[in-house]
């Protein structure tokens, strides 16, 4: 075989680039560079009540399923800025990129607090594979709205009844119930007490435990 021959040979032959190249990883088996996540996943991912999305190193999002979306859009505590996601506050934004890189290159696994005031919220990154993290945002209220709803029909709690449970999860006392519904504070507490008798809960921190472990359920309108 000639030179001629051994070169077009060689031509032909499949070139390996670093997406096609295993990598080993520190903290598990080795994987390949990541594809793009079926649509069956994706939507499965949009059904989650907690923002969530995948990064490189350099904080590129990868995905973002449908709450990562509106708390970006938001921009108040975390917003994407040339398809990176970056915090608006200058510690905040030093605390996520680290806290990104180091889950995306060497696997470690944190909790960071980012935000102001009442807009301050938690954030879980982890690692997904070599190259790749995930930012999981804590959620901003107990429960989703349908959620809430069913778990009122579901114990046959009063148009009232729910209106109270759905501020009780919110955070509110029962005297800020009663001047925000125009009904006297002994009305809340009635309602109070049926809420609990219908629903077996000892005490209002036992129902509110109750309905954070609620399951979301998204709206269909959102689709």
């Amino acid at each position: 075989m000639n030179t001629t021959t051994l070169t077009r040979s060689a031509a032909t032959l499949p070139v390996a680039t670093p997406k096609d190249v295993p990598v080993p990883t520190p903290y598990g088996p080795t994987r390949f560079a990541p594809l793009a996540i079926g649509p069956l996943l994706a939507a499965a991912l949009d059904e989650v009540d907690v923002g969530l999305a995948l990064v490189d190193p350099d904080a590129r999002a990868l995905h973002l399923n449908h709450r990562a979306q509106e708390c970006l859009a938001d921009g108040t505590v975390l917003t994407l800025r040339d398809g990176r996601i970056a915090a608006p506050h200058g510690e905040d934004a030093l605390a996520v990129a680290r806290a990104l890189r180091d889950a995306a290159e060497r696997g470690l696994r944190r909790l960071i607090h980012i935000g102001r005031a009442d807009a301050r919220r938690s954030a879980a990154v982890v690692p997904v594979q070599l190259g790749v993290a995930a930012l999981m945002l804590g959620r901003s209220h107990l429960c989703e709205d349908l959620s809430l709803q069913g778990f009122a029909r579901a114990h046959a709690l009063s148009d009232a009844e729910a209106r109270v449970l759905a501020a009780l999860g919110r955070g509110e006392a029962p005297a800020q119930i009663a001047r925000t519904h125009g009904v006297a504070l002994s009305t809340v507490r009635t309602q109070i007490g049926a809420i609990r008798g219908k629903t077996g809960a000892a005490s209002i921190r036992e129902l509110l435990r109750m309905v954070a472990a609620l399951p979301p359920i998204v709206g269909a309108l959102r689709h």
